[in-house]
């Protein structure tokens, strides 16, 4: 804890602020001794921000490890983590094209069901386990 100024400013000194009168040697000593105070106040809480921002740089470090890794352990039990592989299969199926005629140029590139493997080590042993998904593929001849 930083130590508190012990010489104080009267009003005489703040009244010396608008002023150019000459201060006499008790005056002069006076206030030399409340500069010599409020500066090392100021270098003392200098050294306690540094210190507290320091401490919060530490808090806020272990706070987003800490945030990372609890959402890590929340994938853990996503419902879609416990569903079925069967049922997996089947949702990968309504993501194809109802006619392939509708796909777009960019669209044979990046879509389903050539990301689906992409996503996940379970979703590409799903979705190459699944044949229907593959059954239909669309190739673009245009490029």
């Amino acid at each position: 804890m930083c130590p508190r100024p012990l010489g104080r400013a009267t009003t005489r000194h703040y009244a010396l602020l608008d002023t150019n009168e000459p201060l006499d040697d008790p005056e002069l000593a006076l206030i030399h001794s409340v500069i010599s105070d409020a500066d090392a106040r100021l270098a003392c809480l200098d050294d306690e921000i540094s210190t507290l921002e320091e401490k919060l740089q530490q808090l806020e470090e272990e706070h987003a490890s800490l945030s990372h890794h609890r959402t890590r352990k929340k994938a853990i039990l996503s419902p879609l983590s416990r569903m079925p592989s069967e049922v997996l299969g089947e949702i990968f199926m309504l993501t194809l094209p109802s006619v392939m005629a509708d796909l777009g140029p960019k669209d044979y590139l990046v879509g389903s069901p050539w990301v689906l493997p992409h996503i996940s080590s379970r979703w590409r042993a799903t979705s190459l386990s699944t044949p229907s998904l593959w059954s239909r593929i669309a190739l673009n001849y245009s490029q």
